[in-house]
Order: C-alpha cells, then sequence, then structure tokens
C-alpha cells in the first residue's frame, strides 16, 4: 500500500537469472499472455542483446514496468535478506544463490492495490521462464519466489488461487531468528497490505503454533480492516489471549517498514480488554 506519489514510483523487485539474459520479446509476451489472456507490449529502449545494455519497457494491460539489466549479482546486502531467508526446493534456492545477472523492474503503473501489483510480477515473471530465470527477489518481504512456484501458479489449479491472494511465503515471509536460548519468530511483507509486521519470543518446537498465529491475526486485521496498535488485545479460539506491544530488542532485524511491527505475547484470560 503506497503512501505517496515518491513510494509509489520507486516501488521495484528484482528477477534473477543464471547468464546475461538476450530478450526474446515474443517468447516473453506470449507466455505472459498464457495466463489471462493480457494484453502485453515489449518495447526496446536501449538494445536487448547480448552486446547493450538491457533496458525496456513490458506494459501489462495498461499497466507499464519498467526493466533495467544489470550484468552482476545483486548486491549482498539485498541478497542476505531475500535468498538467503527464502523457502523453497534447495536445488531451486542453490542456483539462486549461483546468479550472475539481474534485472530492476520497476512498477510504474497507477494501481494503489498492492495484491493486484503483486500478481502482475509473478506473471511478469513466468513471461522470463524460458530465459534462465532463477526466480523473484522481493525486499519488501525478505523473500525470493522459486521458478517452480511461479509456474505452479500459472499452470496448477490448486496453486493458482494463491496468485491473487497475500500469501504467506509468496508474497510474505515467516522469519525464525535465533537469540539467547530461544529464538524470534517475526513476518516480513505484511505491511504491503496495510497490517502491522508481527514478532513473538518463543522456542523452535512452537514454530507451526506461532506460524498459525501470526497468519490468524494477519487474515483478521486484513479482512476486517481493524486498527490495532500497542496495548491491545486479542482472542484466537477458546484459549489462546495475546497482546500486542512494542519492539523492545533486535530493533534493526524486527522493527518492519511502513507502519511497523508488534510483538505478541501470550497473556491470561482476565487480561482481555473489555
Amino acid at each position: 500500500m503506497f503512501n505517496n506519489k515518491e513510494e509509489k514510483n520507486s516501488f521495484a523487485l528484482y528477477l534473477l537469472f543464471n547468464e546475461k539474459l538476450i530478450m526474446n520479446e515474443k517468447n516473453i509476451s506470449d507466455r505472459i499472455k498464457r495466463i489471462d489472456n493480457d494484453k502485453v507490449e515489449v518495447t526496446p529502449i536501449l538494445g536487448l542483446n547480448a552486446e547493450g545494455a538491457l533496458y525496456c519497457n513490458i506494459t501489462i494491460n495498461d499497466e507499464n514496468f519498467k526493466l533495467v539489466g544489470i550484468d552482476s549479482k545483486v548486491p549482498e546486502e539485498i541478497s542476505s535478506y531475500t535468498i538467503d531467508c527464502a523457502y523453497g526446493k534447495r536445488e531451486e534456492l542453490e542456483d539462486m544463490s549461483k546468479h550472475s545477472y539481474h534485472i530492476i523492474a520497476f512498477y510504474e503503473g497507477k494501481s494503489n492495490d498492492m495484491m493486484h501489483i503483486l500478481n502482475l510480477y509473478y506473471k511478469l515473471s513466468y513471461g522470463f521462464l524460458e530465459h534462465g530465470f532463477l526466480g523473484l527477489a522481493n525486499g519488501y518481504s525478505w523473500n525470493v519466489v522459486t521458478p517452480s512456484l511461479i509456474q505452479g501458479m500459472a499452470e496448477d489449479e490448486e496453486l493458482k488461487e494463491f496468485a491473487n491472494t497475500p500469501a504467506m511465503m509468496i508474497y510474505r515471509n515467516f522469519l525464525k531468528i535465533p537469540h539467547n536460548d530461544g529464538v524470534w519468530f517475526t513476518t516480513k511483507g505484511n505491511n504491503l497490505f496495510g497490517v502491522n509486521e508481527f514478532a513473538f519470543y518463543g522456542d523452535f518446537e512452537k514454530t507451526q503454533e506461532i506460524y498459525d498465529i501470526f497468519e490468524d491475526v494477519f487474515y483478521y486485521i486484513y479482512e476486517s480492516d481493524v486498527h490495532i496498535e500497542a496495548g491491545h488485545t486479542i482472542q484466537l479460539g477458546d484459549d489462546v489471549f495475546l497482546k500486542f506491544k512494542e519492539v523492545y530488542e533486535l530493533q534493526d532485524t524486527l522493527e518492519g517498514e511502513g507502519i511497523g511491527t508488534l510483538v505478541l505475547e501470550k497473556i491470561n484470560s482476565d487480561e482481555i480488554n473489555m
């Protein structure tokens, strides 16, 4: 969700490749059209061949992306919180870490609907699957979407629904950060959908429980459009009672972009706000 024009115009994700790209415009546009029969145009600004820098526009319906190709890996500070935090098949993640070329894809459309925008990025990525594409890196959600998942969302009936929902491990991420004798669980990417990031300090064996709590709270806020802040409480089911607090340690890692992060802590039933 964009707060101003400058923020919107600077929104960009990274497409990773195994080698310097030579674009086949027809192949790319035909692949994108395959998903929803969209109107697609590829417009070169500079050369699309191996001799020159890649600089072009790709328009899906009326939504434009400006693509800038760079003959190198993404900077280490970006790969450390995207590739190194991603989930997926081991071989795909290993290939991703060995990428040697990337494209910065700037969104230049008119929409403020982040779900719509990320859906367009998935379509854009699908267009490059026959061009040595290794993954779509999202620095906002500390994640990378793998080629097999991109393909599945376009071709597998069971996975298609994820293309149009703010799905965890695709458009958002769930991280585990060891600290002292336990682990900080935290989300990244909730802020793209107008929801705070969440953090919870606990034990590794509670991973699934905390994941489920984060998802329940996210969808409650996302679907109800309610405002949550530190000091508020929430009940999940019959026996889970939680209080929201400000981040009190590891701020550089836990504190999220935009509207920030709220720490969740379990409380007793009689501590729920009335």
